[in-house]
């Protein structure tokens, strides 16, 4: 299955679907995630306790503790260090995404004028020309 990223409310379902009894099986199936990410975010329940079959929680009730026992799914704070080097052209990139284009062939053309406009661009760290990846 392809990545995909998860978020509170995301988790909060899984965490009921399988509180309510489902297998992980079943969870998977239904949600369309592979089994590993489910156990991934049942274990931590499992460890603090936690048995299918329970009283009820709801999602609500379940999201405080899927903030705690994931707490990168909350934290805001900026990933990408490259994003502010990008910004800088934020203008350009809107002026070239509301040009009517063709296909294919006119964004790669956007993309030239990009380079020689502006020079090659960092990605991850490195040059995007002359520097091996």
């Amino acid at each position: 299955m392809a990545r995909r990223t998860f978020h509170v409310i995301d988790i909060t379902e899984i965490l009921a679907h399988w509180y309510a009894g489902r297998s992980q099986h079943d969870v998977a199936g239904s949600l369309g995630v592979d089994r590993k990410t489910i156990r991934r975010y049942v274990d931590p329940a499992i460890a603090a306790g936690f048995v299918p079959g329970g009283a009820p929680i709801s999602q609500a009730d379940w999201a405080p503790l899927v903030k705690q026992w994931f707490p990168h799914l909350t934290d805001t704070r900026l990933r990408q260090v490259t994003w502010p080097d990008f910004d800088k052209h934020r203008e350009y990139v809107v002026e070239l995404r509301e040009r009517p284009h063709g296909g294919a062939a006119d964004v790669v053309v956007g993309g030239m004028e990009f380079a020689q406009r502006f020079g090659p661009v960092e990605y991850a760290g490195h040059a995007a020309a002359g520097e091996d990846l």
